[in-house]
């Protein structure tokens, strides 16, 4: 029978790209790593790894066996799981990724009551840019995550995961409140809700790090023009301060916050649909553990509360100059 433990070396080659980024993620040498490797060879009576490569890329039959191992060890996640279910005692630590740059500032408050419903179980926090959020709960870094995607940035397949959605926000316009500037170019007031594209003289504000630039990149590239782009910072909320105090425009989801004290004006732009999905991610072995089921209901509730927030996504804007009165909800 094949060794467990050496099978998970291999799939932490496979889903980090090297023997070296392997051996440093479970803090083995990289000869202990590739003893390892090899006597998994010897056992399988195949080549796993093409060392010719200077990544030390997996064979084809490295991968077939790396594929088999995701399943191997979701099973004995799964039975960990369902033996800690027959208790039902809510223990034990849970590792929850959190994206704090970019909101919504939800799972904080509810990992606090679930915490505090439950003395026995330690909740830790991560701060993760989205980008690397899925990844992480596969590799076993952290056990649940809220991830964030766009429909205009496509992510990659992550193999052994279960995603759930929770929320759709729409992604709109951000100017400074009350800064004189709130009209179409020609000084008159607009008929119509606003284009992007008669926002192409403004100076911009980028969230890097995330998929949200990349959002802001193609939609003005679509409205025909690239934005001078005055500042850049990985932390929403630095950019929805930014924008506030006069520095430039951006686009943001509804169910980012605004900063105390620092308010916006949400303008939903003519012609452009832009959405955000939430969604919470674990691996799928770990779906029936009391903390994970816990935590998830406690999210899920949670979301179903959260003002701006419907299943399509949308929700319509109270003028006709396509401001949305109300601002961002405080979740």
């Amino acid at each position: 029978m094949l060794d467990v433990r050496k099978l998970v070396l291999l799939r932490e080659v496979e889903a980090r790209g090297s023997i070296a980024a392997a051996a440093e993620a479970l803090n083995y040498t990289r000869s202990a790593v590739s003893q390892q490797l090899s006597a998994l060879e010897a056992e399988t009576g195949t080549e796993l790894v093409d060392r010719g490569s200077r990544r030390a890329c997996l064979t084809v039959a490295g991968r077939l066996l790396a594929g088999h191992t995701e399943r191997v060890l979701a099973d004995l996640e799964a039975a960990e799981a369902e033996l800690q279910a027959i208790g039902g005692r809510v223990s034990g630590e849970l590792r929850v990724g959190v994206p704090f740059h970019e909101g919504p500032a939800l799972m904080v408050p509810v990992l606090t009551r679930v915490r505090r419903e439950h003395p026995d179980l330690r909740i830790t926090l991560q701060g993760l840019p989205s980008g690397r959020a899925r990844t992480a709960v596969r590799l076993g870094q952290v056990d649940l995550v809220l991830a964030v995607r766009y429909d205009q940035v496509p992510e990659p397949s992550v193999p052994g995961l279960h995603e759930e959605p929770l929320a759709v926000d729409r992604v709109r316009l951000v100017t400074a409140v009350g800064d004189g500037r709130d009209e179409i170019p020609d000084g008159e007031p607009a008929a119509r809700p606003p284009a992007l594209a008669d926002f192409a003289d403004r100076p911009w504000i980028l969230a890097d790090g995330s998929g949200l630039r990349d959002v802001v990149l193609h939609a003005c590239a679509a409205a025909g023009f690239v934005p001078d782009v005055v500042a850049r910072t990985g932390d929403a909320q630095a950019v929805l301060g930014l924008v506030s105090c006069g520095w430039g425009v951006s686009l943001m989801p509804d169910l980012v916050p605004e900063r105390a004290g620092y308010p916006v004006r949400r303008i939903a732009l003519d012609g452009l649909r832009l959405r955000r999905h939430l969604s919470l991610v674990v691996r799928r072995g770990t779906l029936k553990r009391p903390a994970v089921a816990a935590v998830m209901a406690a999210v899920r509730a949670a979301v179903d509360l959260l003002p701006g927030r419907c299943a399509d996504g949308e929700r319509e804007p109270d003028g006709g100059d396509g401001t949305v009165r109300d601002g961002c909800p405080d979740c």
